[in-house]
């Protein structure tokens, strides 16, 4: 859980001089930044006790509104930012058609946006999405700057996060455990005797495939083996079927490896098709893991191993977190789970 902000001297009014925000309503009067926004634009939704809470601590603190509680006020765009690696990903593709689902259901519209793994870009749309005027922001981050996304925490819907929690940040987030994901990944080409493996990974700068790394490795020290002789690493700019195809090429060439390990099922589609290229046969010259579970991946011949991740439902918990009335820090949690098919082991 994030922790609270900082205590406001006793009058409640900040220390710096600088003008009252919402969040410092929120924190004189005990509640979560969302729900100073509701008792600004949603009365209806707040309970009659903690919305009397919160005009009260609006008062004491003499609180006149900021730009952002003005905008608030004065307009609704019925927008929502989201903000995910690649829209053409099948799995980030279904995580929106969970947002979707929820988001439809109150009549809000999507603004989607791709940061392909570049933080300069994150950057500029999140700049886009605050010009807009967007009413609440999802966002599964690249890299680990909160300040980017904080400004939206005072909109009308706040922030939250997926894939893990910034500290920080005042907003929700839905996280899965990346590192056993991997984990389990690596383990079960260990368990199948394989010792000399490529890792098919996006940049380091990327939480999330900085985490898996650290679970491919993890299974292989579990093992008492040495991961530098165990794992060849890959490093890929963009996670595309395109880039997993090139980036294998070579190994498979001077047969380096048995088995290949990809962050994401997109490359390890591209690596499949490498190997065929090659005339391989997978997975008897060499197996395959995917993650994602993507839903090509059962239907490839031979049908994908990969980790499973409950990609519609964490765009619903997502956008469920983002509109209802929740308390800073709040989350929720998903389980990968292996999903062992055709590529690993045979029929």
């Amino acid at each position: 859980m994030l922790q609270p902000m900082d205590a406001a001297p006793a009058d409640g009014r900040p220390e710096d001089g600088r003008t009252v925000g919402v969040r410092d309503v929120a924190a004189a009067a005990g509640v979560s930044v969302g729900t100073v926004s509701n008792v600004l634009n949603n009365p209806d939704r707040v309970g009659a006790r903690t919305r009397e809470r919160v005009e009260e601590a609006m008062r004491s603190l003499g609180f006149v509104g900021s730009r952002a509680a003005g905008q608030l006020r004065s307009r609704r765009s019925k927008l929502i930012g989201v903000v995910v690696p690649d829209v053409g990903n099948p799995f980030w593709a279904s995580v929106l058609r969970g947002v979707e689902t929820v988001a439809d259901g109150l009549r809000l519209t999507l603004v989607v946006c791709s940061t392909h793994q570049d933080p300069a870009r994150q950057r500029r749309l999140l700049r886009d999405l605050e010009s807009q005027g967007v009413d609440g922001l999802i966002i599964a981050p690249i890299v680990d700057r909160a300040a980017d996304w904080k400004s939206f925490e005072a909109r009308r819907f706040g922030v939250v996060t997926l894939e893990r929690q910034h500290p920080g940040s005042l907003g929700a987030w839905v996280s899965l455990d990346n590192v056993q994901g991997a984990r389990l990944a690596m383990d079960h080409l260990l368990e199948r005797g394989h010792r000399r493996l490529a890792l098919v990974n996006g940049p380091s700068r990327v939480s999330w495939c900085a985490e898996r790394r650290a679970g491919a490795v993890a299974a292989v020290e579990a093992r008492g083996l040495d991961p530098a002789e165990v794992i060849v690493d890959v490093v890929v700019d963009d996670l595309t079927v395109v880039e997993g195809r090139t980036a294998v090429g070579p190994l498979l060439d001077a047969r380096q490896v048995t088995a290949v390990m990809c962050v994401n099922d997109m490359l390890a589609l591209g690596a499949l098709l490498a190997m065929q290229d090659r005339g391989l046969r997978v997975p008897d010259d060499v197996a395959l893991v995917g993650y994602d579970d993507a839903d090509f991946a059962p239907a490839l011949n031979p049908p994908l191993t990969t980790v499973h991740q409950p990609s519609f439902e964490m765009g619903m918990a997502a956008a469920r977190l983002l509109f209802d009335d929740r308390d800073p820090g709040e989350h929720i949690d998903f389980e990968p789970r292996l999903v062992v098919r055709g590529s690993t082991v045979l029929p």
